[in-house]
């Protein structure tokens, strides 16, 4: 069956990717400098391999994929938060950039055959309209260029370098779910009201679209995608329906005992947001049968099972 090695395998979409390849029985390595994740499986039955290596360390890379030997690396481990690669323009370029060639250099160099790149919906220019994979990708913010740049160098190495059986682009769109690790919106308000005990919360804008996509199912639609492509291939990886932002903190504080009223404030607000983020899904569906599942009420639920008592009535 061979082995997955998961860089970033500590953090969000990547603790969900592990945990879906562990219920399937998959031997799993994660790769992670623990800078923002943790070891979420002490004391677990499952757990994968862990080893503390940073991916901007090349010795690092070679001793971890020479020793390991993975047939699939599943590469998550980047830097995901807008605003941290905005006011850290380096760090950013150098972990999603520098970070990714290193990864796949050694990758080439030990015979992995399967490679999955995590990019992002964020790749894409402003649009009214779901991107498709065939669109124009020119970003807007430094995250985006990092992952342009990575998928570049993903697409150099497949057709000059003669590696990889498969090598799978995934542009990711909203995740949602637990065990994030950046203050995305939803995160950020769970923790205004679980841990601050706010029942008045104030946010930015309210009427950006976007497609919130369930941690867990978008996590199982990137393994069974990275099975199934031979070749060369970008996916989008979301639902393919996109929600007012109101909606989504609607959805997420419908599950609470008590109420909470979020309020837009003018110092939270954006001025350079987008409007509309959400990508078209048909390749997906055609690879996989299935879209991933939208942000619900489930996973609501799942985000505050993380703050025992807030379920309670």
């Amino acid at each position: 069956m061979g082995t997955y090695l998961v860089t970033g395998g500590c953090g969000f979409i990547g603790s969900a990717v592990v945990n879906c390849l562990l219920d399937r029985g998959k031997d799993v390595v994660v790769m992670d400098n623990l800078s923002v994740g943790k070891d979420r499986w002490l004391g677990s039955v499952r757990k994968p391999t862990l080893l503390v290596e940073d991916i901007r360390d090349p010795a690092a890379c070679d001793r971890v994929i020479r020793e390991t030997k993975p047939h699939t690396v599943i590469h998550l481990a980047a830097h995901h938060f807008i605003p941290l690669c905005e006011d850290n323009a380096y760090d950013a370029y150098e972990l999603n950039v520098y970070g990714t060639l290193n990864v796949l250099e050694h990758a080439r160099r030990h015979g992995v055959t399967d490679f999955f790149l995590a990019s992002s919906g964020d790749v894409y220019p402003p649009n009214f309209v779901p991107h498709r994979e065939i669109d124009q990708v020119s970003p807007v913010y430094i995250y985006g260029h990092t992952k342009m740049l990575a998928e570049q160098i993903c697409i150099r190495y497949f057709e000059s370098k003669t590696c990889f059986r498969a090598l799978l682009i995934g542009r990711l769109f909203n995740a949602a779910g637990p065990r994030e690790t950046n203050p995305h919106l939803l995160a950020e308000v769970t923790k205004q009201i679980a841990l601050d005990g706010k029942r008045l919360v104030e946010v930015g804008n309210l009427w950006p679209l976007r497609d919130y996509v369930d941690v867990d199912s978008m996590a199982s639609a990137i393994v069974d995608a990275t099975a199934k492509i031979d070749g060369l291939e970008i996916l989008n990886f979301g639902s393919g329906r996109a929600v007012e932002v109101r909606e989504a903190l609607r959805i997420l504080t419908s599950v609470l005992p008590f109420t909470v009223e979020v309020k837009s404030v003018i110092e939270r607000q954006r001025a350079n947001d987008r409007p509309f983020l959400c990508p078209e899904t048909s390749r997906l569906r055609r690879t996989i049968g299935r879209s991933a599942d939208s942000f619900n009420e489930q996973t609501a639920r799942k985000i505050f099972a993380e703050y025992p008592g807030m379920l309670k009535t």
